[in-house]
C-alpha cells in the first residue's frame, strides 16, 4: 500500500497494534488506543516536508543520520546513548540544527540509521474493540512472541524489550 493511502483507507482511523522492522527482524512493537494515521505519520513516517523539517518524524531523523554521518559515528550514538542520552541528542541537534521532540524517538532514529531505508517496513493490526486492557494484553502478548522469535534467530533485541518485564503476578494471564 502507498503512503498516500493513509487518507483514504479506514484502517487508518482505527486504533490497534503496529510492527516495525527490517527485513525479517522485528525492531518495535506500539500501540495506539486512538487512529493509526495520528500515530504513525505524526511520530514515525514523514508527511508533508520530509526530512528536512525542523523536528522531523523518527525515520525522518534516521536518514537524517544516514546521510549525515559515517556508520562508524553512529555506533558510537547507539553505545552513548545507553550511557547519556542528554548529551547524545544535545549532540546531534547541535551538528544537524534539528529538534529531536523526545529520547524515545532518538532510540528508535539511531536503531533504524543502521538499516537500509527500503529495507524497512511497518504492519498494522486494526481493532475494532478499543478495550484498552485488551489492546495492552495482546500488545505484551505480540512483544513476547516477537522477542523469542528474535532470540532464536540471534537477532537483536526488540526497542521496546522493557515491556517484558512483568510482575510475575501479571504473568499468569499467558
Amino acid at each position: 500500500m502507498a503512503a498516500s493511502a493513509y487518507k483514504i483507507d479506514p484502517l487508518f482511523k482505527q486504533p490497534g497494534i503496529y510492527l516495525w522492522g527490517c527485513d525479517d527482524i522485528p525492531r518495535y512493537i506500539g500501540k495506539t488506543e486512538r487512529s493509526f494515521k495520528k500515530r504513525l505519520f505524526n511520530r514515525y513516517i514523514p508527511r508533508k516536508c520530509g526530512t528536512t523539517c525542523k523536528s522531523p518524524t523518527q525515520c525522518g531523523i534516521s536518514e537524517i543520520l544516514r546521510d549525515y554521518y559515517e556508520s562508524s559515528q553512529l555506533n558510537v550514538f547507539r553505545t552513548t546513548f545507553e550511557k547519556n542520552k542528554k548529551m547524545t541528542k544535545e549532540q546531534i541537534e547541535k551538528d544537524l540544527t534539528i529538534t529531536i521532540r523526545s529520547y524515545e524517538r532518538l532510540y528508535g532514529a539511531l536503531d533504524f540509521s543502521q538499516f537500509e531505508k527500503e529495507n524497512i517496513w511497518f504492519a498494522i493490526l486494526p481493532f475494532e474493540d478499543t478495550n484498552k486492557k485488551f489492546i495492552d494484553i495482546f500488545e505484551t502478548l505480540f512483544i513476547h512472541s516477537a522477542q523469542n522469535y528474535n532470540d532464536k534467530k540471534r537477532y537483536p533485541e526488540l526497542l521496546n524489550k522493557g515491556k517484558m518485564d512483568i510482575d510475575k503476578d501479571e504473568s499468569s494471564i499467558f
